[in-house]
């Protein structure tokens, strides 16, 4: 079992422990596995069209990882800080 660990001054709702540690919103990055998974088989044989589901994924979450960092930081304050740089990746781990 891995010992939850949390952004002090965050009454415990910040998890910087745990998968949680690589990415912010780890979450949305196995929507968009999930999709390109499900459009690769189409695209291979020729039929872009499907890769706009992975696409649509992408732009939607981006988005909203923007607009939860800006409530996120009004919410939290300083434990919101500390949180960023414990956790510095938004949604890739080492990338993005």
């Amino acid at each position: 079992m891995v010992k939850q660990v949390t952004v002090a001054g965050s009454n415990g709702r910040l998890l910087c422990s745990g998968f949680w540690r690589l990415s912010r919103h780890l979450n949305y990055l196995g929507e968009i596995l999930q999709a390109l998974a499900v459009s690769l088989p189409s695209a291979s044989i020729g039929v872009c069209w499907p890769l706009l589901y992975p696409l649509y994924y992408v732009l939607l979450f981006i988005g909203r990882e923007q607009d939860d960092a800006a409530i996120c930081a009004a919410k939290y304050g300083a434990a919101w800080d500390t949180y960023v740089k414990t956790v510095p990746w938004k949604i890739i781990p080492y990338v993005y």
